[in-house]
Formats: C-alpha cells, structure tokens, sequence
C-alpha cells in the first residue's frame, strides 16, 4: 500500500495508520469483517495527503451505507465539539445521562461553602446516592484537564461539605469532552472523585460509551439536521435527540421545517433511539 501523510487540524502531519481506522470503526458498533471492507476501499480513494476532517467524512458517509448507528456513534466526539462555544449545552447533556441512570437532576445550582458561594453545574440525586457534578467543557478536543483542575474541584467539594446546612453529597464528579492527565487521574482516584471523560474510566465506561449505551445522542450526531439548525436548538436548551423528539411540534415551527424533513429527522431519531452497541453498564 501506498504511503499516506495524514494532516491533521492543527496544520501537523502525521503517517496514516490502518490500525487506528479499523480500531475507530470498530468502535462504532460495526462487525470486523465490515470494518476491514470499508478501510480498504476507503484507502483506494485516498491521495497521498489528505486531511484529517475528509478522512473522517468519508468514514461517516461509508459506515451510514451500513448503519446510521454506526455512522451516529462515530460521529460522537466531533458532535461534541459543535456544543460550544459555550460550556451551558454539555451542561444539559450531563444532566441527561445521569437521568437515563435513574437521578434527579438540576442544573446551575448555587450552593453555599463553608466560606464562599460554588455554582454547581449538575446536582444529581437518586435513591442509593447523591451526587455533585463539576462540567469541564472544552472547544478543543486535544485540551487535558490537568492536576490544577482536579486540586480546584476537590477544594471547592470539601468547602461544601464543611458547610452543615448545604445540600449533601456522596460523591463529586467531573465530567469533560476531553481527557484527564495522568496526574490528575492518579489524585482524583487517591482523594476519591469521581471522574468521567474520553479516557476515562477505560474504554467500556468512557463518556463515549455512556452516551451510547444510554442513548443520550447531541443533537449535533443527527445527519439528517443542519448545523446551523442544531445550533439554534442549542440555544434554545435542546440538545439531545431524545429532548429534540419530546418538543418535535416547537423544533418544526422554530426551524420552520416542513412535514417531510421533520419526520426524516425523527426517524433517524428513533433508529438511534432504539439500538445500541453492546457495552457494559456502570453505576455513574
């Protein structure tokens, strides 16, 4: 095979490699012999360099061919990124996820310390626990919560606990689209919080495969709905499918669809609604 050089966004260049592909594709829900079908007829249409972003769209248009899951679940990370500029959006979708697990939740609660005032971003309860959620949104994928940002988080958890009358909690949890470094890993597991990101707890509990497994899609994965669209739904504080399904008469009139894009949307809605790939589920 013909060697390719892979640009990625950052204007860096790096050797394609068939095995990240097959593994991404794999991921998405696809049998293996499928997913080797598609890398090599993929790479037949390959130039010597290409992008990044065109490698990923061809890989979506491939994997819809054969299921819109699929192409839905591979799609998941850069969806994520379309949530921003604001960190509000991922705010509402953590607060769903931990819905599909069976809590409670608000959203933007203010809470009194000890000492001073913290917003709490999620505050999630449920019969067996309750929890406090800190949303840690970035508009780059590549960006690392480090040791500073699980320092700040555990502070700001024990001035809230040290405040008697302040609502209680049994764990606090940081949730990030991105990742976590290693050091934060290592004291966030030593002091006891809770963490959930792209490599975080591993591959079978990642936020990736809880979004997934409970179905909780941005509205930004659907193809078959405009960016721009998804977007204005954002602000509007729609921003997964499942909330996009719930207010389907409002989300015609605000976008101002007709009859037939509308139900296009809601099937595609409901084929991502009612199939998974098969992942363990976690507690949190």
């Amino acid at each position: 095979m013909t060697p390719f050089l892979l640009r990625k966004r950052n204007k860096q260049q790096e050797r394609y490699d068939k095995r990240k592909l097959k593994k991404s594709l794999r991921r998405s829900g696809l049998h293996e012999k499928t997913c080797n079908e598609l890398v090599e007829k993929m790479e037949k249409e390959l130039s010597r360099e290409v992008s990044t972003t065109k490698l990923h769209g061809m890989a979506r248009r491939e994997l819809e061919k054969h299921s819109k899951v699929a192409a839905a679940n591979y799609h998941i990370k850069r969806a994520m990124e379309l949530l921003g500029p604001t960190g509000y959006p991922f705010e509402i979708l953590c607060s769903e996820l931990l819905k599909m697990k069976g809590f409670k939740t608000k959203v933007s609660l203010n809470v009194k310390g000890q000492f001073v005032s913290h917003e709490v971003d999620v505050y999630a309860t449920r019969a067996d626990m309750d929890l406090m959620c800190e949303c840690k949104y970035h508009n780059s994928r590549t960006h690392k919560n480090d040791i500073k940002t699980a320092l700040y988080v555990y502070a700001r958890s024990l001035d809230i606990k040290a405040n008697p009358i302040s609502p209680g909690f049994d764990h606090f949890l940081i949730i990030s689209n991105t990742y976590f470094s290693k050091d934060a890993i290592t004291y966030a597991e030593g002091v006891g919080l809770g963490l959930i990101s792209m490599n975080y707890p591993d591959s079978e509990y990642n936020l990736v495969e809880n979004i997934i497994r409970y179905k909780v899609y941005p509205v930004t994965v659907l193809k078959s709905l405009k960016v721009s669209d998804a977007k204005s739904l954002l602000g509007e504080g729609i921003v997964v499918i499942r909330q996009l399904k719930r207010r389907r008469k409002f989300v015609q009139e605000h976008l101002g669809l007709d009859h037939d894009k509308m139900e296009k949307i809601i099937e595609e809605i409901n084929c991502l609604l009612a199939k998974a790939i098969n992942s363990k589920r976690g507690d949190l």
